[in-house]
């Protein structure tokens, strides 16, 4: 079973032909699976319109939370769903292709993690300026400050189930840092990540301003240095 979660804040207008959109994808492919909609914090009519798809599709369930918060609306998401692989989509980018070639790399046991990267060869980011400035920026950090081996983190994703949970219970944060938190704790456990290059575009103005998300995102980075760096004292003899 395959379980796709889709986190929403303010998604009204785009949440309804998004969803659509993957299930007019997975029909007909033999594939039993479910959506999940995880709205946080919305102050639109983005839980009724999903809720309205709830009634017409089966398939579809929505979560609700009050608080916007995106690593948190994949959190629970991740640990609700029913699946054996879970696949991460945005509202704003949902890229069935990649979920066709996420599957059957899945196919081979030993993949932990897909990541839709954005920084590859064979990518093509077409976003505008500042956002990819602020994701290359973002990845040399990764890369240069945690040893982070792939090249992204953030977007579309397909995760199996079974030895990530373990891993997603012990996350500790949410916002724009729990993806990079997960698949950092994957590298380390030594499980296997692979990368697909996607190709990407703005399809709707960002949720949240670049220049609000700086500052969080660094003070999570930082807190999420400290944690880990903690974490790996304990498990060193003598530490």
């Amino acid at each position: 079973m395959i379980s796709i979660v889709m986190p929403a804040h303010n998604e009204e207008g785009y949440v309804g032909p998004a969803v659509k959109r993957v299930i007019d994808g997975l029909q007909g492919t033999g594939l039993e699976f479910e959506i999940i909609v995880s709205e946080n914090g919305s102050g639109d009519r983005t839980v009724a319109e999903a809720e309205a798809l709830v009634r017409t599709h089966p398939e579809v369930r929505v979560l609700r939370a009050p608080t916007p918060d995106y690593g948190k609306a994949l959190r629970t998401g991740f640990l609700t769903a029913r699946g054996d692989v879970v696949v991460n989509l945005d509202v704003d980018f949902v890229d069935m292709d990649f979920v066709a070639q996420a599957l059957h790399g899945m196919a081979e046991g030993t993949v932990a993690i897909v990541i839709g990267s954005k920084r590859m060869a064979g990518a093509h980011d077409q976003r505008g300026f500042g956002r990819k400035l602020v994701t290359g920026a973002f990845s040399n950090l990764l890369r240069y400050g945690f040893g982070l081996k792939v090249s992204d983190t953030h977007g579309v994703k397909a995760l199996r189930r079974a030895p990530l949970e373990p891993l997603v219970k012990v996350c500790l944060f949410g916002k724009e840092i729990f993806d990079t938190e997960l698949v950092l704790r994957a590298e380390r456990a030594g499980l296997r990540v692979v990368e697909i290059p996607v190709t990407v575009t703005d399809q709707r103005p960002a949720r949240t301003s670049i220049l609000r998300r700086i500052p969080r995102t660094l003070v999570g980075l930082a807190r999420l240095r400290l944690a880990l760096w903690r974490e790996g004292r304990r498990k060193t003899p003598g530490g």
